[in-house]
């Protein structure tokens, strides 16, 4: 294995690395507190390549060749470490593109490339607790709760996974609430209770055992790109907290020199890294299409979600009281890291229960 960035790799890393030290960082409070993200983010981010990297060129999108999950964990991690709010909605057409580019019909790919290279976002959902109720065999008949999940308030169309079938919702004439959650708190959430909404047979890109493997490729997507930005989120935390901890002097002297601080900030950044690496190998399987790509995602996104978790609720205590006060970033950063563990379904659980079925299917009867 290549650790090496290739040229084109290093140029990514350093230009996203600008944009969220510069931009994200400093749109970043103001967007928090509007729950909204900034007027500019749209644009900027389609300057650098967001929104149709995924896309065809065919489609009149950036993505000519095979995607590169790699690339797309390296810049994910520099986002992370901007705003995670705001990284969820630069990042939040990839699953979508990606999966209609794969397994849609010519016109599922005309509906949705058509929206987002006309400057539309799209969302994904996974009915990880079974909400809703889906019938037909032709189009579907789809009943229930959708989300809560980022950019469907603003969103032209949701990917949908649910057992059983993967598919493509247009969210014209869908009935959604907004809401504003503490975490990720400018990302565009939404909810939607569906009763009997029809989704042509057009639209529905996989149904059995061809959804379930189509369904369990689109979330080692997603679950690499969060394990990246939680990463990036915890480290971005520790920053904060090691400036701080430069400047506020007590009994004389930083209160980075305290040794339990340095102890704590030393191991935020120890799992960070891990986080990260673990997080830029599941991205490598993916790209090698490794027998094991869904596995690393899951394992790299439980970690990184204990990871951030932790940094962040240390950044705080490093900063004290202050760390309560929004005034300070790190306040933000731990309300957002809950996000990182609430999306896309519980893995622990997941494997747990595999783990008691297999457990109970070796045990003679």
């Amino acid at each position: 294995m290549d650790f090496a960035l290739d040229d084109e790799q290093q140029m990514i890393v350093q230009t996203i690395r600008r944009f969220a030290d510069r931009d994200l960082r400093g749109w970043s409070a103001d967007a928090d507190r509007a729950g909204a993200p900034p007027d500019r983010l749209h644009a900027v981010g389609g300057e650098l390549g967001f929104f149709v990297d995924a896309v065809p060129a065919s489609h009149d999108g950036a993505l000519d060749g095979g995607y590169s999950h790699v690339t797309r964990a390296l810049r994910g991690f520099e986002l992370g470490r901007g705003c995670a709010a705001l990284a969820a909605l630069l990042e939040t057409n990839v699953e979508p593109a990606l999966a209609v580019a794969a397994w849609g019909s010519t016109a599922a790919k005309q509906a949705l490339f058509g929206s987002l290279s006309a400057g539309g976002l799209a969302a994904f959902a996974h009915d990880s607790l079974g909400k809703l109720a889906i019938d037909g065999t032709g189009d579907l008949r789809v009943s229930g709760k959708l989300g809560p999940i980022p950019a469907f308030a603003t969103a032209s169309h949701v990917l949908v996974a649910a057992p059983g079938a993967l598919f493509l919702l247009p969210t014209e004439g869908l009935a959604r609430s907004p809401i504003t959650p503490s975490g990720w708190r400018a990302a565009r959430w939404a909810t939607a209770t569906l009763d009997a909404v029809r989704v042509p047979a057009e639209l529905v890109l996989a149904r059995g055992g061809e959804a379930t493997a189509a369904i369990a490729e689109v979330l080692a997507w997603v679950r690499t790109s969060l394990a990246a930005r939680a990463a990036g989120v915890a480290t971005s935390a520790m920053e904060h907290a090691g400036a701080y901890a430069r400047e506020r002097v007590q009994f004389g002297q930083p209160i980075g020199t305290f040794e339990s601080l340095i102890r704590l900030h030393d191991d935020a950044l120890t799992g960070a890294a891990a986080a990260r690496l673990m997080a830029l190998y599941a991205a490598w399987s993916l790209d090698t299409r490794a027998a094991n790509a869904g596995d690393a995602a899951s394992r790299a996104r439980v970690q990184a979600g204990d990871v951030v978790a932790r940094a962040t609720v240390d950044a705080v205590q490093i900063f004290g009281g202050y760390g309560f006060v929004n005034d300070y970033p790190v306040e933000k950063l731990m309300r957002d890291a809950r996000a990182f563990e609430a999306l896309y379904g519980d893995e622990r659980l997941g494997r747990v229960l595999a783990a008691k079925e297999a457990h109970h299917g070796s045990v003679p009867r």
